[in-house]
Formats: structure tokens, C-alpha cells, sequence
């Protein structure tokens, strides 16, 4: 009974795998959580597919996104099948110089963007030493830090803090799995 039950674990492996897995995926899918620093308080990453926006408030058509890497990239898609799907960026603009600014929103989007400015950084996964509880921490090339910015509390990342919007509180971004 036990090889039977074993047998039909086997058999049943990759049906289950697939339910935490977007096919063609890099490792298994992810909602994104705030947690602010200082504080308690927890708050899941909003998505808007809409317009691709990224906040902490719920408001109109907006839901949890289910992330995943897709060949290095953070990817989102709507549902499990992972179709459609959204590649992250932050929407970057010109600073008073003409130069490109070292701060954005956070958004998702399909296809590309006309915004010469807005990039496309390699987001990393970086293992919480202290609380494994939290999953792993969502950073861009360990430099800078997310911000909950305006009354919309739009996700916006920051190379320095004190560089773009004001109104805004600094916290950090984590994993917690889909199942």
C-alpha cells in the first residue's frame, strides 16, 4: 500500500507543481508584501491592469499580482496561467537637466514603453537572515529602497531617499509564496 500510495504521489507531482509554478518560469510564483520599517505593519502589493500602476491602496480593478522570474526578469501575470503576463520597470523620467532621474514608479507593463528614461532593473531575491517567516527581500542591484509615495501610496523606488517625491514612507518589499 505504502509503493502504491508512493506511485501515485509520483505520478501526481508534476500536476501539483504546476499550480505553484508559471510554465517556463525560473522558480515558483510570489505575491509581493509592505512591510514598513519601523512598524508592524503588513499590506500586500496592490496591481492595476489597467494602467500598470503599483500601490499599497486597494482601489478600482486592483488586485494582488502573482510574480514570478521569467529568464532573469519580474514578471506578474493575472492568474495562474500565467497569460497574460506584465515585465516590471520603473517608469523613470528627466530631472530638470535633461538627464534621467535616479528614482520612478514602480509599474508592470506589457510590450514596451515610449519613455526613454524608464528601465528595466535586475531585480534580485535576497534571503531574510532574520525572519525566514517574511520570504526573501525584493531589491534592484542592493542599491536604494522602495517608497509608499501620496495619498494613492504608488510604489516608487529611490536610489537616494531624499531624491523625487516627499510624501512618502520608506519600507521594504517581500515574498510570500502562492499556493
Amino acid at each position: 500500500m505504502k509503493s502504491l500510495s508512493a506511485l501515485l504521489f509520483l505520478a501526481l507531482a508534476p500536476v501539483i507543481s504546476l499550480a505553484l509554478v508559471f510554465p517556463n518560469a525560473d522558480g515558483p510564483s510570489f505575491y509581493l508584501i509592505a512591510v514598513s520599517l519601523g512598524t508592524s505593519s503588513v499590506r500586500p502589493v496592490m496591481f492595476d491592469s489597467s494602467s500598470g500602476a503599483v500601490t499599497l491602496q486597494d482601489v478600482g480593478a486592483t488586485f494582488p499580482a502573482q510574480n514570478y522570474f521569467y529568464q532573469g526578469h519580474l514578471r506578474c501575470s493575472l492568474d495562474r496561467t500565467g497569460d497574460p503576463n506584465y515585465r516590471a520597470y520603473i517608469n523613470t523620467g528627466f530631472t530638470s537637466t535633461g538627464s534621467c532621474a535616479t528614482y520612478g514608479k514602480l509599474g508592470y507593463l506589457q510590450g514596451s514603453t515610449t519613455n526613454k528614461c524608464a528601465t528595466y532593473p535586475n531585480f534580485q531575491l535576497q534571503a531574510n537572515q532574520q525572519n525566514a517567516q517574511l520570504g526573501s527581500r525584493l531589491t534592484i542591484n542592493h542599491v536604494g529602497g522602495f517608497f509608499a509615495c501620496g495619498p494613492d501610496e504608488e510604489i516608487w523606488y529611490k536610489q537616494n531617499e531624499q531624491d523625487g517625491p516627499t510624501d512618502c514612507m520608506p519600507f521594504d518589499l517581500y515574498t510570500v509564496p502562492v499556493v
